[in-house]
């Protein structure tokens, strides 16, 4: 009766007993498409490298089908003459999987990869049906449209996206009478190939999310920590990791307690909390945790901001900050320290380059590697590439044992402070150019190549642009070097900073001595500013520290100067309190224009002096607006 219905469907006539419905709309289908119901002339079959495209572009399902399709394999291993296929929404068969003397019956209907089996193509089988209906299908024998198909009994099973769309499809085919072969392993490799593409999605949003996090994490301006509820630490930036002083790959897995000296359990019992230690310089770190809870309360872990407590700038070594220059040159020093960029210091001996050097150094993300220094012009010529490189075992005679690394080398993942750079003779010069250039070094006498991570400060009282021009120093590394400038003022240039720096000074070399702080004399302010300061602060200090030592009383005064220094007043013109009206003057300017971020006018304004005036005195007491 089925082939009786059949014939009777192909040749216009009415069936003569009710067929499924599925079948029949499946007919009507193929009637409609102009299939050829006794052989199929048209085949539609990919060549190999199309066939090879189109597998690169349904990779995820492939690859979600991979392990599947030798499991049904196995659990079809009673039967014989059988295919297991795998199609994509576009009925193109991607892979096949069978044995017996079917596979090359298969082959000859083109029902191998590259063939396509869309009702538009084949007419009623199940692989399209199954695309068409969007259900699980099984099509015998004379239930397909084609008559060279007859022999067919197929299951097929649409794959479905986590959106519900069609991906594929899942086929077994083998020879009609086949009873094995049925619909219930075709769903459960559906099912399978389904929830393999569920985990294929988790596993590459959960990768982009890991990735973007850590991205994300890396980009923070400030240490971030996360922790899970078991006070385990599951995430860190690698600025949190350097505030910490250790590598990240050594943190994550501990636990907080171990690495921040927390108490175990507070997660459990603490929404916030603040907990403080010293990184292996000192330095006050302070994690500010907040815990993270679900729906129910129940605590989930605690996410923190690592910081290093507050540090001023003086506090790194600089002092006297009331003059512009010295706040332009903390400014530009801290700016340089949220960089990787070389820095050159130029200024006058005694003007504090090292001082601005370890600045950079400690507000960088270096701050918990090496600060290692040393002073070119200090060094004599032969030595000094050894000194910068070290050398290797046995490279000269009296050679330490064993070799002994450079100052390049014990300043990896550091900073490296070159002083009196201009100093260098000019072969070490291209010794050092090639390091910054190739970021490693070969030390003297040896064969093996080292990578070096330092950044590097040098500093010079000379002026290099002039040695530059006159072919002492190498243009190229010039340029190297003085990628960031800073220019350190002559104390007589900074002047308003006397008061600040004289008291530290005084606490200084009273702390030094052991003796109780003493005052100082007003008088002897004049003879501060009166005198040039060859030396600098250098000079100042040590200047003071001898006042310190010799004054028998609990006042310094002006007996206790220094004879340079109190001779100083007297070749100027004016008298003692002239210069201090001066130095008073000058005083309120400087703060006027402070206040008014250098701005002449409202300066003028605070004043209650006319703009033209205060040019005048600005001009009188050598006073200008640095330029930020």
């Amino acid at each position: 009766m089925p082939q009786e219905n059949w014939l009777r469907f192909v040749n216009g006539e009415p069936v003569v007993q009710d067929i499924t419905p599925l079948i029949y709309r499946s007919w009507e289908r193929s009637l409609g498409h102009n299939i050829n119901p006794t052989v199929i002339s048209h085949n539609k079959f990919l060549n190999d490298s199309d066939l090879r495209e189109l597998r690169e572009s349904r990779e995820d399902l492939i690859r979600a089908a991979s392990s599947v399709l030798p499991f049904l394999f196995q659990l079809l291993n009673s039967c014989s003459n059988f295919s297991i296929l795998l199609g994509d929404k576009d009925a193109f068969i991607l892979e096949s999987l069978g044995e017996g003397p079917f596979l090359s019956k298969a082959q000859r209907i083109f029902l191998s990869p590259g063939g396509n089996w869309g009702e538009d193509v084949k007419g009623t089988n199940a692989i399209g049906t199954a695309l068409v209906e969007d259900m699980p299908v099984t099509i015998h024998g004379v239930e397909h449209y084609v008559q060279e198909n007859h022999f067919l009994t197929c299951s097929a099973v649409p794959i479905h996206e986590l959106n519900g769309e069609v991906i594929g499809v899942i086929d077994i085919s083998s020879e009609i009478g086949n009873q094995d072969c049925t619909l219930d392993i075709a769903l459960t490799g559906a099912r399978l190939i389904e929830q393999n593409l569920r985990n294929l999605t988790i596993e590459r949003e959960l990768k982009f999310y890991k990735q973007g996090t850590k991205l994300a994490l890396d980009l923070l301006k400030e240490g971030f920590l996360s922790v899970d509820r078991h006070g385990m630490i599951t995430q860190i930036n690698s600025l949190g990791a350097s505030l910490i002083g250790l590598k990240k790959e050594d943190l994550l897995g501990r636990h907080v307690a171990d690495v921040l000296g927390a108490p175990k359990g507070w997660l459990l019992n603490q929404d916030i909390l603040d907990l403080r230690h010293k990184d292996s310089k000192g330095h006050e770190v302070v994690t500010h945790f907040q815990r993270i809870s679900d729906n129910s309360g129940n605590s989930l872990g605690a996410v923190g901001v690592i910081q290093i407590h507050e540090q001023k700038m003086d506090g790194l070594g600089w002092v006297g900050r009331t003059s512009l220059k010295s706040q332009v040159i903390l400014e530009k020093a801290h700016k340089a320290a949220q960089t990787n960029f070389s820095v050159l210091l130029q200024g006058q001996t005694g003007t504090g380059k090292e001082i601005i050097a370890r600045m950079i150094h400690e507000l960088s993300l270096r701050r918990n590697g090496p600060f290692i220094a040393l002073n070119c012009a200090a060094i004599p010529s032969t030595l000094l590439e050894s000194e910068l490189f070290g050398y290797a075992d046995g490279a000269f005679t009296g050679a330490r044992r064993g070799g002994q690394p450079g100052k390049f080398e014990l300043a990896h993942e550091g900073t490296i402070f070159l002083d009196e750079i201009g100093d260098m003779p000019l072969n070490a010069q291209v010794a050092l150019l090639r390091l910054l250039q190739e970021k490693s070094l070969t030390r003297i006498g040896g064969k093996t190549i080292q990578k070096i991570d330092v950044r590097v400060i040098t500093a010079s009282h000379k002026d290099l642009k002039a040695l530059v021009d006159a072919n002492a120093f190498r243009h190229d590394l010039f340029y190297r070097l003085k990628v960031v400038s800073i220019d350190l003022p002559p104390l007589v240039q900074r002047l308003e900073d006397l008061p600040e720096l004289v008291t530290h000074f005084i606490h200084k070399a009273c702390a030094a001595i052991g003796r109780p702080i003493i005052e100082i004399d007003d008088q002897i302010h004049p003879y501060f500013y009166s005198y040039s300061w060859p030396g600098n602060v250098r000079e100042l200090e040590n200047c003071i520290a001898g006042m310190v030592a010799m004054c028998t009383d609990s006042m310094l005064t002006v007996d206790d100067l220094p004879k340079e220094v109190r001779e100083s007043l007297s070749e100027k013109d004016g008298s003692e309190p002239i210069s201090m009206l001066a130095h008073q003057t000058r005083q309120m300017i400087l703060q006027a224009l402070i206040e008014t971020d250098g701005k002449i006018l409202p300066a003028s304004r605070l004043l209650g002096i006319s703009r033209t005036t205060l040019y005048r005195k600005m001009k009188e007491f050598n006073i200008s607006v640095p330029k930020t």
